[in-house]
């Protein structure tokens, strides 16, 4: 092959791979979790989040949090996506874990309902590793890792007594390459991925 041709293919290959990986976010269908899809709206300040809150709720008064289990209603993907025996319930089980650990210490966190309590139910809707093979020959091949994890959520809040629906969310991301420490093992991006959802909640909640 030409070595002159080759080049400008290469480059051109990089730059459409990068940015089909590292722009925007994975779009899912509605997993059935939450009650209403068609009143979501975008958020304003956060991107590839869409949400619907009931008009007149006062916030300010729920100061304490119940953090449901989080449920698992991974959403077939096109092209399917291979997940391994257990992992998604495993990394279920890591999500609550960041939302506890990051919402506890502005909110307590309880069991028990009350009228100060907010129920925080959320389930994990979407699932896509990182292939470290792919970002291993990519790197070789183009100098950039190309593959990038996925992970997408929807959540449910509501009055701990009533039970009421308060508001309901989904929020979606995609890794990024700029991460490139993260791009080596198979869940390092979505893990990643909870700890800044649970911070934009916790920031949300704050405003």
């Amino acid at each position: 092959m030409d070595g002159k041709k080759c080049m400008p293919t290469l480059i051109a290959g990089a730059v459409i791979l990068f940015l089909l990986t590292g722009c925007g976010a994975p779009q899912m269908r509605p997993s059935g979790f939450l009650s209403d899809y068609d009143r979501l709206r975008p958020a304003q300040k956060e991107e590839h989040v869409l949400y619907w809150e009931k008009s007149g709720v006062d916030w300010k008064r729920y100061d304490k949090l119940i953090i449901a289990p989080v449920q698992v209603r991974i959403v077939p993907a096109d092209p399917p996506v291979e997940l391994r025996p257990g992992e998604a319930e495993e990394l279920a089980a890591r999500l609550h874990e960041a939302l506890v650990k990051g919402l506890r210490e502005r909110y307590p966190v309880v069991e028990k309902a009350a009228p100060d309590v907010l129920i925080v139910r959320p389930a994990l809707t979407h699932l896509k590793p990182v292939v470290p093979a792919v970002n291993i020959a990519s790197t070789a091949l183009l100098g950039v890792p190309v593959d990038v994890g996925e992970a997408a959520v929807e959540a449910q809040f509501a009055d701990s007594l009533s039970g009421q629906i308060l508001g309901e969310l989904t929020v979606s991301s995609r890794g990024s390459i700029v991460d490139i420490t993260r791009v080596w093992t198979r869940w390092d991006q979505v893990n990643r991925a909870f700890e800044l959802w649970t911070q934009r909640l916790r920031r949300a909640m704050e405003e």
